[in-house]
């Protein structure tokens, strides 16, 4: 950025000038694949949170990301195994003014530098509903929201566990003409296997072995206002048809039902998944995802902003003490701006709480030797008790999955196939859960 922007107020700046590019991949399982790269960046990696996944055992989980800047384009390399390479040559932070190929293990990524810039807006706004923010990244987001908000199009927010997907929904809901009406949300990742007709359209009476009497759905809950679909990237591939059936006509029938029930609602939606890309895996369904994404929102990590950190340390203080005056001190504010952030804005929440807790600005304390319960009552989520929901499952079913899935590979007498027929999961999945616990497993060697 310019010297002379850099000195302005980032709440003056409400428009930024960047570098417009495009990657395509040359060489590799992934060849002919083609992305823009966004105000929010390009992330490249084997895992299932990168914007490009790379089918290439040799490239890491998170390899690489590509940003968009006024001069050009930024490659950081996220700390891979094996590197990445420009010119035969290992780079770590490199900023390219001109066409350029990387490698990254067994795959070519061509950058293309396009003549006409990106134009990004910026919201005025260092608040939207309950997010606070400083940060031009998020300025840009909540530009997005309020557009949105203006009207009752359906918007899909992607972004890494902790980013705040359910607050900016939540303050979506907030500032639109839906605000009175009810705001329903919806866990897609933690339905009942069997029972997701059932939550979102509801069934009659009898329906099927435990339907004792009719239920409502999420959809007819929430007529009227917005149903928010969180972790859609979750939805099994089965269930995904009769929700687009919905979407497109706003309408359903209970499960045992013959009467077609039409509703008024606002559908948003959630994943820390990259859907287009699981869309290109075949592990979501195409017209459903261009259903969801009608406005695409991709919420940038907490620390790739590190301006929001203190606003954002000193919300929480004053919630979690009460005190509106509350302020972070200088002690404490060093070390929340010298840590990277990997759980995002919950982790920062919990820092903060803990240190409203004990009232001391102690790293050890504060990021993760917090003195343990003294009532364990054996049992073995009694460590988890403290741990927000999602971050408490995900390392629930990490751990599920490390126990169960190679040892049903092993009874397939190694056919993942097999495998996955008896365990009653699509073949693709199965393949990305195994290749994630390898990825866990070569990040922490």
């Amino acid at each position: 950025m310019p010297e002379k922007t850099r000195k302005a107020s980032l709440t003056d700046i409400h428009r930024l000038t960047l570098t417009a590019a495009e990657v395509e991949v040359l060489s590799g399982a992934d060849r002919g694949v083609t992305m823009e790269i966004g105000p929010a960046g390009l992330r490249v990696g084997a895992g299932t949170e990168n914007d490009l996944q790379l089918d290439d055992p040799l490239v890491s989980r998170r390899h690489l990301e590509l940003r968009a800047e006024e001069e050009g384009v930024r490659v950081v390399d996220r700390g891979s195994t094996n590197g990445t390479l420009f010119g035969g040559a290992q780079v770590v932070n490199l900023l390219l003014t001109s066409d350029a190929v990387l490698t990254v293990g067994d795959t070519s990524i061509q950058v293309r530098l396009k003549a006409e810039p990106l134009d990004v807006s910026l919201s005025p706004r260092t608040r939207f509903g309950d997010a606070v923010a400083r940060s031009a990244a998020m300025r840009h987001v909540f530009a997005l929201l309020e557009a949105a908000a203006r009207t009752d199009v359906t918007v899909l927010l992607e972004g890494d566990s902790g980013t705040g997907k359910d607050v900016l929904a939540t303050s979506l809901h907030q500032e639109s003409g839906r605000a009175e009406g009810p705001f329903v949300v919806v866990d897609c990742g933690a339905l009942p296997e069997g029972l997701v007709e059932s939550e979102l359209f509801g069934h009659e009476q009898g329906a099927f072995t435990g339907a004792a009497q009719r239920r409502t759905g999420a959809f007819e809950q929430a007529h009227g206002g917005t149903l928010f679909l969180d972790e859609i990237g979750e939805l099994p591939l089965e269930a995904q048809p009769k929700l687009l059936r919905a979407l497109e006509s706003r309408s359903f029938r209970r499960v045992g039902g013959s009467q077609v029930i039409q509703v008024d609602v606002r559908v948003l939606a959630a994943t820390n998944r990259r859907l287009r890309e699981a869309v290109r895996h075949r592990e979501f369904r195409e017209d459903l995802f261009y259903r969801l994404a009608v406005v695409h929102v991709r919420l940038p990590r907490l620390g790739d902003r590190p301006e929001d950190i203190i606003p954002l340390a000193e919300l929480f203080l004053r919630r979690c003490t009460g005190n509106e005056e509350a302020r972070v001190t200088e002690d404490l504010a060093r070390l929340l701006t010298s840590y990277p952030w990997p759980g995002n804005a919950r982790e920062l929440r919990n820092v903060v709480e803990r240190f409203a807790t004990f009232d001391r600005a102690d790293a050890r304390l504060l990021f993760g030797d917090a003195p343990a319960s003294e009532d364990r009552g054996g049992s073995p989520f009694a460590a988890l008790a403290g741990v927000p929901y999602h971050d408490a499952k995900q390392q629930v079913m990490s751990d599920f999955h490390r126990a169960v899935l190679p040892r049903a590979v092993e009874r397939a007498g190694g056919s993942v196939a097999k495998a996955a027929e008896a365990l009653g999961l699509p073949r693709a999945s199965l393949y990305r859960m195994l290749q994630q616990l390898r990825d866990d497993d070569a990040g922490s060697s």
